[in-house]
């Protein structure tokens, strides 16, 4: 499935549960905006994050909206994580970068041993943070889903990982952003946790379409 099949798949997966997702999509990024942001981390972004970007420049605060019309809910476009614009995605990084360099050969012990590690076969880096970890979906409590743009030879450039405050564990959730939405789509979308017009749900823990 290519990215505008499975962007436009979970588009219509949202609507159909009542989150009239267009209605809560910033604008799209520039091409300039992409290409500075490359130039910034140093790393060129993988086909899909770029098609993502120039769909939609992440998502208005759902939380803070009074209204879901014209649907009935709102959702974070990543269940739980919110899909966040590029500028937030760069605050975000030049926050672990500069941490990074300011401890730098103590940053390992300071963050990482320890407490990291990986889910038995993922292939990913037991670290808490590093360069090329960039993320573009962020929860209420920051953790985030991230492209890994640094990931070990065994692993995939682009890949999806988990990293954040209240996640020991580093995991490969797909091998791309398209993947990774395709994945969603094999999953049955019922809403966990929610209050008035408010929901959200969490794309790992979803039970296969199948069951």
């Amino acid at each position: 499935m290519s990215f505008e099949q499975s962007y436009a798949s979970w588009c219509k997966a949202l609507n159909d549960i009542g989150f009239a997702v267009e209605a809560f999509l910033n604008p799209p990024a520039s091409e300039a905006e992409l290409q500075a942001l490359q130039e910034e981390i140093g790393f060129a972004l993988p086909d899909d994050l770029k098609a993502l970007y120039l769909k939609a420049n992440g998502q208005i605060d759902v939380f803070r909206a009074e209204s879901a019309e014209p649907g009935e809910i709102v959702t974070p476009f990543f269940g739980a994580y919110d899909f966040i614009s590029i500028e937030r995605a760069l605050t975000n990084y030049r926050l672990w970068k500069g941490i990074f360099d300011e401890y730098g050969e103590k940053f390992h012990e300071s963050f990482n041993e320890g407490v990291i590690r990986v889910r038995q076969g993922d292939a990913v880096y037991p670290e808490y943070w590093r360069p090329g970890w960039l993320p573009f979906s962020i929860d209420g409590g920051g953790n985030s889903y991230a492209v890994d743009l640094s990931p070990p030879t065994s692993g995939t450039y682009g890949q999806v990982i988990v990293i954040g405050s209240d996640e020991d564990e580093r995991r490969v959730l797909a091998p791309s952003i398209s993947a990774f939405l395709e994945f969603a789509l094999t999953r049955r979308l019922e809403l966990e946790e929610g209050e008035g017009i408010w929901y959200c749900f969490d794309i790992e823990r979803l039970s296969p379409l199948t069951s």
